[in-house]
């Protein structure tokens, strides 16, 4: 059952165990919301923390192997690695204090808040990182000597990926927060209408 068809009955309903329904099945899809928020947060830093140290890796190993190291190499490769470990930091942070909240609807849905504010954070610190990845990795092909049109493919592959991760931040991330944040206040304020409409009742 969608939110605003919960909100009618919610509002019409006069009978109080069409109300504790009500109550159950609007909690139940808060609590899908927080498993939701939490779930995207989760996948985003294991690949993140995955795709960094993989590859920082693969910069790492040939080096070791043919025994040279560039500047530009060696600076992404430590940015990769110290990336991975920070996220890895805020990650084990943000899993302590994700329970620190209320056990009700509305404890739930800033719990859910909080995760969604996280991600959009998240989001949108990677997209300048990326900056930083775009700089070392050109640097790096310009210090090899590598070919233009290899530059020139690379730049556009890195011009894609900052698109589509915008494009990523808006339609999903940003989307969700302000999804929670919507829901959040139709519930307080179905809360706050509820004793008047019992008083009205009485009289």
């Amino acid at each position: 059952m969608e939110f605003e068809e919960m909100k009618k009955i919610w509002d019409t309903q006069n009978g109080q165990a069409m109300y504790a329904i009500d109550e159950t099945a609007l909690h139940n899809r808060v609590i899908k919301k927080k498993n939701k928020a939490r779930r995207t947060a989760d996948l985003t830093e294991k690949i993140f923390i995955g795709a960094n140290l993989f590859a920082a890796t693969l910069v790492l190993v040939p080096s070791i192997i043919k025994d040279k190291f560039s500047i530009t190499g060696t600076l992404m490769m430590v940015l990769m690695y110290i990336t991975a470990g920070f996220i890895l930091y805020i990650r084990n942070k943000r899993l302590k204090t994700q329970d620190n909240f209320d056990s009700s609807m509305v404890g739930d849905l800033d719990n859910a808040i909080a995760t969604a504010d996280y991600q959009v954070k998240f989001s949108k610190t990677s997209r300048f990182y990326l900056f930083s990845v775009v700089l070392l990795t050109l640097g790096s092909l310009l210090e090899s000597g590598a070919a233009w049109w290899v530059i020139l493919l690379v730049t556009i592959f890195f011009a894609v990926t900052y698109m589509a991760a915008r494009w990523e931040h808006r339609t999903f991330y940003v989307s969700q927060k302000k999804d929670i944040r919507a829901m959040r206040d139709k519930i307080i304020s179905m809360e706050n209408e509820e004793p008047e409409d019992k008083f009205d009742q009485q009289v």
